[in-house]
């Protein structure tokens, strides 16, 4: 508590304090006055020591009325409750100080400082927009007045309040790996409410959250935390989340280029053959699920069927069968099916059994086959463009004689070693009779 000044003297007894004083300074030795100031210190120092006395008796008994401004009184505001209940709220800065002027006696305006100084402005007449509220002012001194407060308002700004849902949107930072791509993005909750002064609110275009993708072979799911983010890009201070993140699950998908195949059932006209099968586009890339993609070696096209009547080669367009949840990557056209079918041919060779190569017979044997003048014949069956350009040459006959092991007769198997790359081959007769002797000794007829 400030302590009570002592009341000051009336003017009368001023006046008559002052005169008393000076008729004693007058009644001073005059020697006081004429001597010179190489004599007489003593004297002097005397003096002036009862001067500075005199000073500060007439300083303290007179107590004179000075002003005075004290900087930086901090301003409080009361009542904020209500801006609460109005669903309003400051934009602006809540810590104020102003100057306060005061005025009083001289020792009780020395004595203050501002917490002897209490300043308020009233929130209860506050409204949304820019408000100037007046600066209450009390002074814990009886002796001592304010004069005026500079300024005497402050400026406050005040926002409504509201609620308002904003999308949420995940921004992914980097790139998949080669052949992964984004399948899909859920999004869990896909709005939340944001609260904070209505302008502010307002400037919320969308809450962002962001993961990094360059690292994932798979799905994933994870909570990723969201920052509101303006129309231009920049975080948007001052508001609160009515939820800090969202939840996110993210399908990865998957490119893969993989063969085309057709299936064909049925055969074509009596006499002629499906000979080949030609796809066009022979690959194509798919995309889908990760997990469908990996499993997947091939795709084939709608069915083909071959009514029996067939007999020239001939063009069909299919769709792909892709499995549900694929898609054919830059196919915007069906898949081309040339069905290659040729007439079956038959071409006869005649072989003398005597020109047919005698293989693996022992160093120590010999035969009689040089003296065989029967033929055989080599009829091959396959389709035209085999047939057409099929020489005798191209017809290798021998006589395999490696399990022969000792002198007789034998009747031994017609070998064709190509026989397997055409489709029907028949030799007449498939076997030859064959005498076998040592080297040196007679052969009997």
């Amino acid at each position: 508590m400030f302590q009570k000044n002592k009341s000051p003297m009336s003017n009368r007894e001023t006046m008559l304090l002052i005169k008393k004083i000076l008729v004693w300074i007058k009644g001073l030795p005059k020697s006081i006055y004429e001597a010179k100031l190489s004599h007489n210190t003593g004297t002097k120092m005397l003096s002036l020591a009862l001067a500075i006395l005199f000073w500060f008796f007439v300083m303290d008994q007179v107590d004179p009325e000075i002003t005075r401004v004290i900087e930086s009184v901090p301003v409080q505001l009361t009542n904020t409750q209500e801006l609460d209940q109005n669903n309003l709220k400051i934009m602006n800065q809540t810590d104020f100080f102003v100057n306060v002027e005061v005025t009083g006696r001289r020792n009780n305006v020395l004595g203050l400082n501002a917490k002897s100084i209490y300043l308020w402005a009233d929130m209860r007449s506050v409204r949304g927009g820019v408000n100037n509220v007046f600066i209450n002012s009390s002074i814990n001194s009886e002796s001592v007045s304010i004069k005026s407060v500079l300024p005497k308002e402050i400026v406050i700004t005040v926002d409504r309040v509201v609620s308002l849902p904003k999308p949420v949107q995940i921004i992914i930072s980097d790139s998949f790996q080669e052949s992964l791509f984004q399948e899909s993005l859920e999004v869990n909750p896909i709005e939340i409410k944001v609260t904070g002064p209505e302008s502010l609110v307002n400037s919320v275009s969308y809450l962002g959250g962001t993961i990094s993708v360059a690292a994932l072979s798979g799905d994933h799911t994870r909570e990723v935390s969201l920052v509101p983010y303006s129309f231009d890009g920049e975080v948007v201070n001052g508001v609160t989340l009515e939820l800090s993140y969202a939840t996110l699950n993210l399908k990865v998908g998957k490119t893969k280029l993989i063969p085309v195949e057709a299936n064909v059932e049925g055969s074509p006209k009596s006499g002629y053959q499906l000979t080949g099968i030609n796809i066009k586009p022979e690959t194509v890339t798919v995309s889908g699920q990760l997990e469908v993609i990996e499993a997947l070696n091939s795709i084939s096209v709608e069915g083909i069927e071959l009514n029996g009547d067939e007999e020239g080669t001939f063009i069909v367009e299919k769709e792909l069968r892709l499995p549900e949840g694929v898609k054919a990557v830059g196919l915007n056209t069906p898949v081309q099916i040339e069905l290659v079918i040729e007439e079956v041919q038959t071409k006869e060779f005649i072989f003398d059994v005597n020109e047919i190569p005698i293989v693996n017979l022992g160093n120590q044997f010999t035969t009689n086959l040089a003296d065989n003048l029967g033929t055989v014949v080599v009829r091959v069956t396959d389709v035209a463009s085999v047939i057409e350009g099929l020489t005798k040459s191209e017809i290798h006959l021998d006589l395999n004689m490696s399990n022969i092991i000792e002198p007789g007769s034998y009747r031994l198997n017609i070998n064709m070693a190509n026989r397997e790359n055409y489709s029907e081959v028949s030799l007449t007769p498939e076997m030859v009779d064959v005498e076998v002797t040592l080297k040196g000794s007679e052969t009997n007829p």
